[in-house]
């Protein structure tokens, strides 16, 4: 059984790989890390990844590595689709140890669904998003992943219209989360579907939408704070995410 240490330096040895391009084989290295953690957290007896992460003191946060494990296997399924495959089967298992993390719950099924389309099997990707907002319709970036799916992610001719009826059946929810996010996708297919009366209909909407934009939207603007303290790009980021200040509001773009 590989020590945290040994698998704590995989982890750093899959991410110098990745960042010098060598995507897969990065991956490959990452995988094998998160086999000897689901080892180490049986051994331990954790349940969820930030236990684990309490008793070792790994070089970077575990909730950094498993999503940025799910976004490099992606990357790695453009050139081979058998990644697409392994991120199935990763973010499956990841569900079971990400405890009650919801940012990591849904980002993590809409990983899953996503590998689907780019595999081409629609019907599954289809299933398990109407499954997932059937248990919470307020859901505003699952019905976001599930237009993409349609619209952006397929290799073939896109279904403008099937992504259209996705987010309009999302917007019709009185109680959605991150609605502006989900009027800012549509913004986007009306213009690729050159509309352009639904596209300054919905810009309208989006302007009124921004002063109630949630601290997790592209369109938060934070209130003025007199001599802000300087968050470091390798601390934690202030909003409470688990990430690095620089993997999270240290590169959200504001309108």
């Amino acid at each position: 059984m590989k020590t945290h240490k040994e698998i704590d330096s995989m982890i750093q040895n899959g991410a110098n790989l990745i960042q010098t391009r060598e995507t897969q084989k990065g991956c490959d290295i990452w995988l094998e890390a998160w086999e000897g953690i689901k080892v180490l957290m049986r051994k331990t007896g954790a349940t969820k990844l930030n236990e684990l992460q309490k008793k070792y003191p790994f070089e970077d946060f575990l909730t950094n590595y498993v999503q940025d494990l799910e976004m490099e296997l992606h990357n790695a399924g453009i050139d081979d689709p058998r990644y697409h495959e392994k991120r199935i089967t990763y973010c499956t298992e990841l569900l079971e140890y990400c405890g009650d993390d919801q940012n990591i719950i849904e980002n993590t099924r809409r990983a899953i669904a996503e590998s689907y389309a780019d595999l081409g099997d629609m019907e599954t990707c289809d299933r398990l998003f109407e499954g997932w907002l059937q248990e919470d319709p307020t859901w505003g970036w699952g019905y976001n992943g599930w237009s993409d799916c349609h619209c952006f992610y397929l290799s073939g001719p896109c279904n403008y219209q099937k992504g259209e009826q996705i987010l309009l059946r999302g917007l019709a929810q009185p109680e959605l989360r991150d609605r502006i996010d989900v009027v800012s996708r549509l913004i986007e297919l009306y213009e690729r579907m050159q509309e352009p009366e639904k596209t300054r209909e919905y810009k309208t909407l989006l302007q009124q939408l921004m002063p109630s934009a949630s601290e997790k939207s592209l369109y938060y603007k934070p209130s003025p704070i007199i001599k802000p303290a300087k968050t470091g790009r390798n601390e934690p980021c202030p909003c409470g995410s688990g990430k690095k200040y620089k993997k999270c509001c240290g590169v959200k773009m504001v309108v």
